[in-house]
Parts: C-alpha cells; sequence; structure tokens
C-alpha cells in the first residue's frame, strides 16, 4: 500500500506510475496523518492504566498485569539500591 498516495482515484485505473493517466490526484484529502507527540501519548496510556486500577478485575486480569509492570519501572529510580 502506498500512503503517499491522495485520496479521490482509487477507483480509476491505474496508468504509468501507478496514477490514473500517469499523474497523481490532486485532492484537498491525504491519506497520511501526522502521528501524536510521544509524551502524549504515554500519558494516554498511563492515564488509562491507571483508570483501570480500581475496577473489579479478575486475578488474571492483562491491564492490571501491565499496570504493576508500568508501576514497577517507573518507581525504580526512587527504590534503594542493593549496593
Amino acid at each position: 500500500m502506498n500512503s503517499d498516495r491522495l485520496l479521490g482515484s482509487a477507483n480509476s485505473p491505474a496508468g504509468p506510475g501507478g496514477y490514473p493517466n500517469g499523474q497523481p490526484a490532486r485532492t484537498a484529502q491525504s491519506c497520511y496523518l501526522a502521528s501524536a507527540p510521544v509524551v502524549d501519548v504515554l500519558f494516554d496510556q498511563l492515564q488509562y492504566l491507571v483508570s483501570h486500577g480500581g475496577r473489579d478485575c479478575p486475578a488474571e486480569c492483562l491491564e492490571c498485569g501491565r499496570l504493576e509492570r508500568v508501576k514497577h519501572w517507573l518507581l525504580l529510580p526512587f527504590r534503594k539500591s542493593a549496593m
């Protein structure tokens, strides 16, 4: 799949270069979406896991396991070193 191809030409037969009539379509819409900032994604995931932590879940809940692993890594710098 070519993510750089513009929308609006999907139903047209492809010509040279993979585009109808040999030219890319000029439309206002593009199928490329810019990614969200990493910090925003991390905080969204952390917020989801923290809100999940108060639910009544079975012991083998995958999300509760993820929360415990995240807490372990986030709190690691504050633990006393064994040295």
